[in-house]
């Protein structure tokens, strides 16, 4: 199981390289060009592997903290701080993960049915942004636990809380509105893919810059926010170009 643990983790900071470099192409290149959809294919495939990758590593933390994780916990002068400590740091990384795949598949999804959400209502595909919402608010709970206990900082744990609280609920209204504008499929397929971006460039400042960033002490927090809010922006100015087009067009 170690050797699988590893395995996937060399494949996920691949697939996490990779897919920080694929995002810039599609975002800038004009839409519906042969770049665009191009790279945009492969950005997809290489997150689907960094997403999978992840929630595989974190579900196998999380079942089975002190056998992968046994040597942190063991050599800490408080082992049970440490434990805890574990469980939440790969929560966290469960949300992200989970965050990473349902937003790259809803953008996939909303590309390839555009105006009909019929097959986005089963239920395999609404208990993707349901389970976002479920290990969000567990993230919540985890971030007053932390507060309480002075673990660790509680602030990630409640921003991206209410990060994935928000994405959930947006998909779900997206998918069960009885009316939505003619191209708000374009709309739901940009902002999702920024939030995709939003979650592969979090969790490289989070877990794999953390160590080349932990000489700054709490200053490390404005590093793992700043994708969320820039992304946010984009999202925000993205989704006023389009909505202005619904209004021009009289939708």
């Amino acid at each position: 199981m170690l050797q699988l643990h590893s395995f996937l983790l060399y494949t996920h900071i691949l697939a996490g390289a990779l897919a920080m470099a694929l995002f810039v192409i599609p975002m800038v290149a004009r839409k519906g060009s042969l770049n665009h959809r191009k790279y945009g294919r492969f950005y997809t495939y290489t997150m689907y592997v960094l997403a999978i990758s992840a929630l595989v590593m974190s579900v196998m933390v999380l079942v089975a903290p002190t056998y992968f994780k046994g040597q942190l916990i063991n050599q800490s002068t408080s082992p049970e701080d440490t434990l805890a400590t574990v469980r939440m740091f790969w929560t966290l990384l469960l949300f992200l993960s989970l965050l990473t795949f349902t937003s790259i598949h809803h953008a996939n999804r909303v590309l390839q049915t555009k105006g009909n959400r019929a097959p986005l209502r089963k239920w395999h595909y609404v208990a993707m942004p349901v389970l976002l919402m479920v290990v969000a608010s567990v993230l919540f709970v985890q971030g007053i636990l932390m507060a309480q206990h002075a673990l660790v900082s509680p602030y990630l744990h409640f921003i991206f809380a209410v990060l994935g609280i928000v994405n959930g609920y947006q998909m779900l209204s997206y998918i069960f509105s009885q009316n939505v504008a003619r191209n708000r499929w374009l709309i739901e397929h940009l902002s999702s893919m920024c939030g995709s971006g939003i979650a592969v460039y979090t969790a490289f400042f989070a877990f794999g810059a953390r160590h080349a960033l932990a000489h700054i002490g709490q200053w490390q927090l404005l590093f793992w926010v700043m994708p969320g809010v820039l992304g946010g922006v984009a999202i925000y100015f993205y989704s006023k170009k389009y909505e202005a087009l619904n209004v021009r067009k009289g939708v």
